[in-house]
C-alpha cells in the first residue's frame, strides 16, 4: 500500500524516466477521483463558491502536464472556478543556453476570491504558505490547501509518505514565523486518515 501511494505521486508528477504516459494518465485520473471525492464530502454545495488553484511547477511543461486536465476535471465535477487560466509563463534563454520559465499571475482574477490550493506533494509546507501569502496579497482569501502526500526523509535519501504525519503550527513557526497564514487548513489525502493543519482564525 505504501508503494502504491509513492507510485501514484511519482506518476502524477510525471518526472521519472520510469513513468510512462499511460502511468501518468492513470495517476491523474486517480488523483481527480481522490480530490473530487474529498472536496464534495468536505465542502458540499459551498464548493461552488470556491476557486481551485493548483500551485504551478517551476516549468511550464510540468505545470501543463500535471494540472491542466486535472484542474479542469476537478472543477467540472465540483462546480469550483478553475484558476489555471490565471497562470502563464514567459520563457527566455539564460547565459548558459538553458531555457528559463517565469511565472506570471493575473492579480485581478484572484481579487475577492475564496481559494482552495492544491499541490501534489508537500515538503516543509513553506512553499504552500508562501504561495498562499502571495495570493492573499492580491486580495484572495485562502480557505484551505490540499496535497496528495507529505514528503519526509527516511534516512536513505529517498521519499517516504508517512501515513500519520501531521505538521503542527509550532513546527511551521520554527521553520519561519513569517510563513504563518492564519485561517486555513492543510489536508493530506493519502494519509490513513486526513491530516489537518488548523490555524487560529482570529
Amino acid at each position: 500500500e505504501e508503494w502504491e501511494k509513492r507510485d501514484l505521486i511519482v506518476n502524477f508528477k510525471g518526472n521519472s524516466e520510469l513513468t510512462t504516459e499511460i502511468d501518468h494518465q492513470q495517476a491523474v485520473g486517480k488523483a481527480i477521483d481522490l480530490v473530487t471525492d474529498f472536496i464534495q464530502k468536505s465542502f458540499g454545495e459551498t464548493a461552488s463558491t470556491l476557486t481551485f488553484a493548483c500551485i504551478p511547477a517551476s516549468l511550464r511543461q510540468h505545470t501543463e502536464r500535471r494540472f491542466k486536465l486535472f484542474s479542469e476535471q476537478v472543477c467540472t465535477r465540483t462546480g469550483m472556478e478553475n484558476a489555471y487560466p490565471a497562470f502563464s509563463f514567459s520563457s527566455e534563454v539564460d547565459e548558459d543556453g538553458d531555457e528559463v520559465d517565469t511565472l506570471h499571475i493575473d492579480e485581478s482574477f484572484f481579487r475577492g476570491k475564496k481559494v482552495l490550493l492544491f499541490d501534489d506533494i508537500i515538503a516543509s509546507g513553506g512553499s504552500v504558505a508562501r504561495f498562499a501569502e502571495k495570493l492573499q496579497q492580491m486580495g484572495a482569501e485562502v480557505v484551505a490547501a490540499l496535497a496528495l502526500g507529505k514528503k519526509i526523509s527516511d534516512g536513505y535519501d529517498q521519499t517516504k509518505y508517512n501515513k500519520d504525519f501531521c505538521l503542527s503550527k509550532r513546527y511551521i513557526q520554527q521553520i519561519n514565523p513569517s510563513r504563518i497564514i492564519p485561517g486555513w487548513d492543510l489536508f493530506y489525502l493519502l494519509a490513513s486518515h486526513h491530516c489537518i493543519i488548523s490555524y487560529d482564525k482570529s
